[in-house]
């Protein structure tokens, strides 16, 4: 498949979306963005070639880096994501986000390329990424990735969608590195309850998958009114109610550790990153509403995929 941000966004063949043949769900959007051949695109975008760059060790650097490649400034990522360069020090260990650790890589004696986030342990501080979309106006959709997780414990890896609130309206993918390498947690946050800080059984599911988050895996989170599901491989794994978002949302994609109880502290000179091959998002958007009557010609986000 070509690198492209829309697959099917742009094909007269589909009035509507649904992420299976199964599904009850119809979006009126679809984008896809494949990450497998960056340095032999046939794009229009001139990609840079592709290299590993060096963590950067001085915080104000860091946080100041470019972009690691010429896609990351191209219409096809702009128009719909934006790399993050933020900084908190909220945590225990000071959290910058830097552009160094967003980059594409390529498997050893292959010729597939795929996107890689990063997080690493400096002396006084944590290298972090993270990156969102440009729009806050995804209402209902279903967004999958194929990835791994891998390194040094103390990170999080992380898909979710996310509205500040109040309320917060979040709804979690987390794979934490310092945890079992099968083990992933889904949550409609907040996650704990607010009286006395203890976890909220009603509000997340810890699943442990066949297979380690560290092999290559088709997660998958579909968002209907009311209702949060998770998927692995094409297997549902967990199902949530309790506080679904319900408001539109952005999408986010991080990689990150603080030195805290949740991700645990990463020792220095650790790193741990995910690596993604590609993105499928099959959407509804108050930019765009959806026209129910236009849904004659339905294509199945599975199917485009297996093509």
């Amino acid at each position: 498949m070509p690198l492209s941000a829309s697959v099917s966004g742009g094909d007269k063949a589909c009035d509507c979306f649904k992420a299976s043949a199964s599904s009850e769900a119809y979006f009126a959007h679809h984008k896809f963005f494949d990450f497998r051949n960056i340095s032999s695109s046939s794009s229009s975008v001139s990609v840079s070639a592709l290299s590993v760059p060096q963590p950067i060790t001085n915080k104000a650097k860091d946080a100041a880096a470019p972009v690691t490649n010429s896609y990351f400034s191209s219409a096809e990522w702009t128009d719909t994501w934006s790399i993050q360069s933020w900084s908190t020090g909220s945590g225990p260990v000071f959290r910058t986000n830097s552009k160094n650790n967003m980059y594409f890589a390529q498997d050893s004696g292959t010729e597939s390329s795929y996107l890689t986030m990063r997080t690493v342990r400096q002396n006084d501080y944590q290298s972090t990424s993270e990156f969102q979309t440009t729009s806050g106006k995804y209402q209902f959709l279903s967004l999958r990735m194929y990835a791994r997780t891998r390194g040094s414990p103390g990170a999080v890896t992380a898909m979710f969608t996310y509205l500040e609130g109040p309320p917060v309206q979040e709804a979690d993918l987390e794979i934490r590195t310092e945890r079992p390498t099968n083990e992933v947690q889904y949550t409609n946050q907040p996650g704990y309850n607010g009286n006395d800080d203890s976890e909220n059984p009603n509000a997340t599911r810890v699943v442990a998958m066949a297979s380690p988050w560290t092999d290559w895996q088709e997660h998958r989170y579909d968002w209907t009114p009311g209702l949060s599901e998770w998927y692995v491989n094409g297997e549902k794994v967990a199902s949530i109610t309790y506080q679904a978002p319900f408001d539109p949302t952005t999408l986010v994609f991080n990689v990150w550790g603080d030195g805290g109880v949740w991700s645990g502290k990463m020792a220095s000179g650790g790193a741990a990153q995910m690596d993604i091959q590609w993105i499928d998002l099959a959407y509804n958007n108050t930019e765009q509403p959806a026209d129910s009557s236009s849904c004659s010609r339905v294509c199945i986000a599975d199917e485009l995929l297996s093509s």
